[in-house]
C-alpha cells in the first residue's frame, strides 16, 4: 500500500486510550488510485467505515462535498510543484491561486508543497485558463521522497478540549464525525485527568456524572433522536480521533506554541509524541 502508518506513540495520556500516529502520504499523488486511496482513508476513519477504504463512489461523493468545491481530506493529497517543469510553471506563474495561498516553497525555493483540493478549486474557478487539465498533475516517486522530508500526517486520539486547542492550529484537519457515528456503532472513551477523578458533587463523582450523560444519550438514540442532536449531552471528556496533516511552517509553529512548558499538559503531550515519531521513525 502507497498509504501507511510509519509508527505510532500509545499511551500519551496515561490512560491506554490516548495516541499519536504518523502517516506516511507522500505517494498520494503519484496516481489517480493512490488519490483515492489517501482520501479514503482518511474519510474512514471520520466515518468510521473501514470498508470505504479505495471506494471511488466515496470519493465522487466527497469531490462535489460541498458546492463544487472538493472535501477537505483533499487537502490530505500533497503535490509538489517544480519551477523548473513547463507544466507546473503553468500553475506557478498565476499571480493569484489557492496553489499559492495554501502553499510554501521548500527545498531553497527549488519547489512549491500545496494540496490536491487547492488544484482542484483553481481549476474548477479557471479551466479555460490552462492549456490542460491540471487535475492531471502527478508526482514522480523522486518527487515523493522530497515532499515525505517535508509533509507530515499525524491520526490523533485526543479528548474534545485538547482537539479544540489544536484546531486553532491552520493546517489541514478531518475529524471523526459523531454527527453520523453514533455510540452505540463506536462507543465513547472518556478522559478523566487525575483531579477530576475524586471530585464528587453530592454522591456523585465524576465517573458517575459521564456514565449518566451516556446513559441519557443511549436513550434519546433509542427513542429516535438522531446522533448529531444526541450528541450534544455528551461531555467534554470525550475522545476523538482527528487527523491533521502538517507543512513545514505549520509544524514549526505547532512545536514553538505546544512545546512551551506553560503549555496544557494535554496538548504538550501531543507535540511531545509528534517530535518524537518524526525523529525515530521506523525503518
Amino acid at each position: 500500500m502507497s498509504i501507511i502508518k510509519i509508527n505510532a506513540k500509545e499511551n500519551i495520556f496515561g490512560d491506554n486510550i490516548a495516541f499519536v500516529e504518523k502517516w506516511d502520504f507522500s505517494q498520494a499523488n503519484t496516481s489517480e488510485e493512490n488519490r483515492i486511496l489517501a482520501i479514503t482513508q482518511v474519510a474512514s476513519i471520520c466515518y468510521q467505515s473501514p470498508k470505504a477504504l479505495g471506494s471511488e463512489t466515496l470519493y465522487n461523493r466527497l469531490m462535489a462535498e460541498s458546492m463544487g468545491l472538493p472535501s477537505s481530506s483533499f487537502e490530505f493529497v500533497p503535490v509538489l510543484l517544480d519551477y523548473n517543469n513547463p507544466k507546473h510553471k503553468e500553475l506557478l506563474e498565476k499571480e493569484y491561486s489557492n496553489v499559492k495561498k495554501f502553499g510554501e516553497p521548500v527545498e531553497n525555493g527549488t519547489y512549491l508543497l500545496t494540496n490536491y483540493r487547492a488544484i482542484v478549486y483553481d481549476y474548477e474557478n479557471d479551466n479555460n485558463g490552462y492549456s490542460f487539465d491540471i487535475r492531471q498533475i502527478y508526482n514522480t516517486l523522486e518527487e515523493a521522497d522530497i515532499i515525505r522530508e517535508h509533509f507530515h500526517v499525524f491520526l490523533y486520539k485526543v479528548d474534545l478540549p485538547t482537539r479544540s486547542q489544536m484546531v486553532r492550529h491552520r493546517v489541514n484537519w478531518q475529524e471523526l464525525s459523531r454527527r453520523y457515528v453514533s455510540g452505540k456503532r463506536v462507543p465513547f472513551d472518556f478522559y478523566i485527568s487525575e483531579k477530576m477523578i475524586p471530585i464528587k458533587t453530592n454522591e456523585f463523582d465524576t465517573q458517575k456524572i459521564i456514565d449518566l450523560c451516556v446513559e441519557h444519550y443511549m436513550n434519546a438514540i433509542d427513542s429516535g433522536v438522531k446522533p448529531q442532536e444526541a450528541r450534544r449531552i455528551i461531555p467534554q471528556a470525550a475522545y476523538t480521533q482527528i487527523w491533521g496533516a502538517f507543512m513545514p511552517t505549520q509544524l514549526a509553529n505547532y512545536f514553538k506554541l505546544r512545546l512551551d512548558e506553560h503549555a496544557q499538559w494535554e496538548i504538550r503531550k501531543t507535540a511531545e509524541a509528534m517530535k518524537e515519531l518524526i525523529q525515530n521513525p521506523l525503518k
